[in-house]
């Protein structure tokens, strides 16, 4: 009898494998739909420590994301995986996230990407673009707010300080004390 649900099993794991073909972009598909990324490049000091720190509060108050930390190479690449929609959350230096907003600088070759802020950690904004499900926004700004560990900053973030870029009207429904359309 186990012998038969072990081999059943196997069968089913099998067919799913071949069910997904040769492409691993379904399985990325999947994987992403799952999961919230939260990426960073890894070429910037002290970044993928603030992501592990955001990504860790993220999941740890809302589990249903499964947030987790990656990195790309360059910020570049960051607003890159931002702007086509594979990732959904980056943390990039402000003067980055203009550039990309304006379409100037290293972005001059891009159309102007949408970003919006959803808070000021450090040297780092933590974006997303203004697409962004306003509820969703709203959620990750209260728990990044409400965090009750320390983060890898030198200091307290002021999380609505001195942003280059607006502010996601989602995060601006918590820091203005409003509630969310599901709260509401």
């Amino acid at each position: 009898m186990a012998s038969s649900r072990l081999a059943r099993a196997l069968l089913l794991g099998a067919a799913g494998a071949l069910l997904l073909g040769h492409s691993p972009y379904r399985q990325w598909y999947v994987f992403r739909a799952k999961h919230l990324v939260v990426v960073t490049s890894d070429a910037l000091p002290g970044a993928f420590a603030l992501a592990e720190a955001v990504a860790g509060a993220i999941a740890a108050r809302l589990p249903e994301t499964k947030a987790l930390p990656a990195t790309a190479r360059a910020s570049a690449e960051v607003v890159r995986l931002l702007r086509s929609r594979q990732l959904q959350v980056g943390l990039i230096p402000p003067a980055d996230a203009l550039e990309a907003l304006q379409g100037k600088g290293r972005f001059s070759d891009d159309a102007p990407v949408p970003l919006r802020a959803l808070a000021s950690l450090g040297s780092y904004l933590l974006v997303v673009l203004d697409e962004y499900p306003r509820e969703k926004a709203f959620r990750i700004v209260r728990t990044v707010a409400e965090y009750p560990g320390s983060w890898p900053l030198p200091q307290k973030p002021v999380l609505r300080g001195k942003a280059p870029i607006p502010f996601h009207p989602g995060a601006l429904d918590y820091y203005e004390g409003r509630p969310t359309p599901s709260e509401g």
